[in-house]
Parts: structure tokens; sequence; C-alpha cells
């Protein structure tokens, strides 16, 4: 009787094991700008922060949302170009991933710059990557972010405008949520070819931020865009604080 009964459970655990749907977290997921996971809403993107510099000298920086077991080469140049193409300075391995702190060498040919882009970019072919910039002044203290939020912000303030993708209906619209939205700020929204993030895209509309933080909103796709399968998608501030944030998404109303 009871050699029966652990027969039956035995047969119970593996019917529900072969029935039981795939976790979220376990199925493949499309990859958004900045190389992060998508899980069901919920966008992860891997981001560093300048921790403190050393002029003409080196860059401490510190990592989030890193990939585990991935490999980055690090990479440094001009202002404006987020780090593209740059001057490589090292590569690193990302171990466990998550908050990792590094120290990379500034290259001699960008001695005496103002400021300097940074990038690190997977040399794997996962897709991950991430950039930031920097003053090149051994005063510089962090403020996080890509690039400088403007005063007055206390220092240590690391957080950045980001958004991702709740819903999209073919050829019509894209509805997405927003994270450290700045408050009383002026946005424009860009939509353009996948690849450029959004970068001199089509004009979409503008909007003010109002009280900031995380908001759902949903925005037309320009007729220029249509039958495009993939779309990339800018919000920017016009009003001169320098905030933005991108992504993209699939130009499909099942996405």
């Amino acid at each position: 009787m009871f050699k029966s009964i652990k027969r039956l459970i035995f047969v119970f655990v593996v019917l529900f094991s072969i029935l039981m749907p795939i976790p979220a977290s376990a199925a493949p997921a499309p990859q958004g700008t900045g190389g992060g996971d998508w899980y069901y809403g919920y966008h992860l993107i891997p981001v560093f922060f300048v921790d403190s510099v050393a002029r003409d000298v080196s860059v401490t920086v510190t990592t989030y949302n890193f990939p585990a077991g991935d490999s980055f080469v690090v990479l440094m140049n001009v202002m404006g170009t987020h780090g593209m193409y740059g001057i490589p300075v090292a590569t690193v391995n990302s171990g466990s991933g998550g908050t990792l702190t590094f120290t990379f060498n500034i290259p001699p040919a960008l001695f005496g710059l103002q400021q300097i882009a940074i990038r690190m970019q997977s040399n794997t072919g996962s897709g991950y990557f991430a950039y930031n910039w920097f003053y090149n002044n051994t005063a510089f203290v962090s403020s996080g972010g890509r690039g400088n939020p403007p005063p007055p912000i206390p220092i240590g303030y690391w957080y950045y405008p980001t958004f991702w993708i709740s819903g999209v209906l073919r050829d019509s619209s894209v509805t997405i949520v927003t994270n450290n939205l700045p408050a009383n700020d002026i946005f424009q929204v860009l939509m353009g070819p996948m690849g450029s993030l959004g970068i001199n895209g089509f004009p979409v509309t503008t909007f003010n931020t109002g009280a900031g933080g995380a908001q759902t909103l949903t925005f037309n796709v320009p007729p220029p865009m249509y039958g495009a399968p993939q779309i990339a998608i800018r919000l920017q501030s016009i009003s001169g604080s320098g905030f933005f944030a991108y992504n993209w998404f699939y130009n499909n109303s099942t996405y």
C-alpha cells in the first residue's frame, strides 16, 4: 500500500513538472537598448557611475545590474561619442555580475581634455553595453547618471530617467512606463530606425513631466516608421537640463 502511494506521488510530480508553465525569468527574452533583459515588463539595464577621477591618470567606476560571467572591453573617447570607437584601455570580466568597482587608466591621447566619454561593451557577442562620461578633473564628484544632472542635486545622487515598454499597437502607438523621471521638465519624444538610439528621430510630441518619477505614457508611432519591424524611441529634455532616456520596441501588437 505504501509503495503504491509513493508511485502515485511520483507520477503526480512528473505530470505537474511537465504541465507547469515555465517561469517568466527562465524564458528567452528580447534585448533592449543597453543590453538589458526584459522580464515581463521589468527592464534591468547594465549601467555604471563615476566615483572619482585623478586628472590625466585614472577614473574609478561602480557598475549596477551587470550580467554575470561576461567580458567587457573598456573604451574612452572624446565627449559626445558615448565612447564608441574609442581607445581601448582595459578588458574586464564581470564575474558574479551586479555591483562591481573598477579603476581604469586614462589614455595619453586624451590627456588635457575637459570631459571624457567612457564605454564598457561586451566582446562575447552578448550585446550588453553601458556608457557614461566624466570631467577630467581630480575635484570631480560623481553626480551619476549618463551625464551630470543639473544643480541643485545632492552629492551622491545617481538616479537617472529610464523607461520600459509595456504595450504596442502595430503602426499605431506604444505605451511606456517611466522610472526616475525628473519633475517639472519638458521632454521631446522621438522615434527612429533601430540602432539610432532615437537620435535625430521623427518628433512625435512634447510633454511636461509634472511630478516626475513613475508614469505611464502612450505615444503615437509616426507614419514614416510604419512597417518598421523595430523602432527606437527616445525621450530627451528640451529645457537644457540634459536628461534623456531611450529604448526600442518591436512594432508588433503581440509584443
